[in-house]
């Protein structure tokens, strides 16, 4: 399934970015495909595609992988870097153990890996799981978040998702995807 999905990646990186620089203000998006493309995608449902758009007072990002562990949201990963263009598209993968993060732009793409991330997601009566639908705002040093899997315990009154205040939701588990863009350089 890993091969597919490394197969997957490299034929979406043939695609144009959807986003388009001409859009005022900064914002975060799922990626739109083709029917076809969509069609493939549907196989893979742990496998989510955004496209973010940054302005000129962008100068780098910040991408957080949260669990919630012990009663408590901890960020269990980070992935900093410069902004090299006004458009880029990450694809994520997110199972209940593990995350995988994929930045692609022009020039190509990186991938960075969180294999075992120790959730109780497994053990939850039930998984909610939020992914935005339609573009986001982003605005400078302000927490986005874009994914979110929650898990609740049986006995335990099923609540919604809660996107943009996720440490606020009732559950025993998770994982969180969030991003964070600022106007300072890293380093």
């Amino acid at each position: 399934m890993k091969k597919c999905a490394s197969i997957l990646m490299a034929m979406l990186l043939t695609l144009p970015l959807s986003a388009c620089s001409d859009k005022k203000g900064m914002s975060i998006e799922p990626s739109q495909f083709s029917e076809e493309t969509a069609e493939v995608l549907e196989i893979f449902d742990d496998i989510q595609f955004f496209d973010i758009s940054f302005d000129e007072s962008a100068k780098s990002q910040k991408i957080s992988v949260w669990v919630y562990r012990d009663g408590q949201w901890q960020e269990d990963g980070v992935i900093e870097g410069e902004i090299q263009s006004p458009d880029e598209r990450i694809a994520v993968q997110l199972t209940d153990t593990g995350f995988d993060l994929y930045l692609m732009d022009e020039s190509g793409h990186t991938q960075y890996s969180y294999p075992s991330l120790e959730t109780a997601l497994e053990d939850s009566a039930a998984v909610l799981n939020w992914k935005i639908e339609e573009p986001v705002p982003v605005e400078l040093d302000q927490e986005v978040a874009f994914w979110v899997k929650t898990g609740v315990e049986e006995h335990s009154m099923r609540t919604e998702v809660t996107p943009q205040d996720f440490r606020s939701t009732d559950c025993n588990a998770g994982i969180a995807v969030t991003l964070t863009v600022s106007e300072q350089e890293i380093g």
